[in-house]
């Protein structure tokens, strides 16, 4: 480090050490790059996706993720890394999701081919021969608008469309995340935080978020998220996430359906079971689902 930096610039370069940040990026570009989410963008021509909005969102650079490290994003960090938040995703959110729900199905098909494609215990994954991806199909409602993100209440209407998301730039998401393939009842509190418990609603699970301070400046998955992390836990460990057989199903906090009448509202979750990528919705109040909650930090 050199002499002449200010001290948060230093505490700033320790935290990307401790966090190994650029081997993390340069392997997210290569994970995204290799499976066929990234393109050259003509305009630009640089790596980067088109959003449903006709607009290109290059990759961020590594100098982009620095000087996202305000001293309030770092100090926020410094405590999620010790509760168990290291692992780095760039999520391509301004993407479709269909098309980024293609890609992860080309991922799985190609494991399986290999027969590489493995359970989170190891076990190689025999896919469905019939209909492995039921749900995987006309994931459109990102581009129709009829889902919303990031709801503070799911009774109240509250929320953004992606595109109102997009208006304001962010084409791609920087997201911490626990790196657990399963998430399971088994296990201890980790920096003074408790994982959620399982097979709660939703609603509560929107509830203990925003009412517990240590999952403070935490946020539920999307589903662009739960797809990242699916394909990138593939490259790296030939693995499929949230094996029902092992752990539980996610729900999927950050985007939902709002309710039409007579319906309620609608949240999404994702998980693999006998076979099958199991990309599933469920009532807001519905605590029936053998699912759990993934939760990330964004910067």
């Amino acid at each position: 480090m050199g002499e002449n930096l200010e001290p948060f610039e230093i505490q700033r370069e320790a935290l990307a050490e401790r966090l190994k940040l650029k081997e993390q990026w340069e392997s997210q570009i290569s994970i995204l790059n290799e499976t066929g989410i990234l393109q050259l963008l003509p305009e630009s021509q640089e790596l980067g996706i088109v959003g449903i909005d006709g607009e290109e969102y290059p990759i961020p650079d590594y100098k982009e993720i620095i000087d996202r490290l305000t001293p309030e994003k770092a100090q926020i960090l410094e405590q999620k890394i010790e509760q168990g938040f290291s692992k780095m995703l760039l999520v391509p959110f301004g993407m479709s999701m269909e098309t980024l729900a293609q890609r992860y199905r080309e991922v799985v098909l190609k494991k399986s081919n290999e027969e590489t494609l493995l359970d989170t215990d190891g076990l190689r994954i025999e896919l469905d021969k019939n209909n492995p991806f039921p749900n995987l199909i006309s994931l459109n409602t990102d581009i129709d608008k009829r889902l919303s993100y990031y709801p503070s209440n799911f009774e109240e209407q509250e929320g953004f469309t992606k595109s109102e998301i997009l208006s304001r730039g962010a084409g791609f998401k920087i997201e911490f995340i626990e790196d657990r393939p399963d998430l399971s009842d088994n296990r201890q509190a980790q920096g003074g935080r408790f994982s959620p418990p399982s097979r709660s609603m939703p609603a509560r699970y929107l509830e203990i978020i925003q009412n517990d301070e240590n999952m403070s400046n935490e946020q539920g998955w999307t589903m662009e998220t739960w797809l990242t992390y699916a394909i990138t836990n593939l490259k790296e460990r030939n693995q499929q996430i949230d094996s029902n057989r092992w752990g539980k199903f996610s729900w999927l906090l950050g985007a939902y359906f709002p309710a039409q009448a007579p319906s309620v509202p609608i949240v999404m979750y994702a998980g693999w079971s006998k076979g099958k990528a199991e990309l599933f919705s469920g009532e807001f109040d519905d605590r029936s689902t053998n699912a759990s909650l993934r939760t990330s930090v964004e910067i």
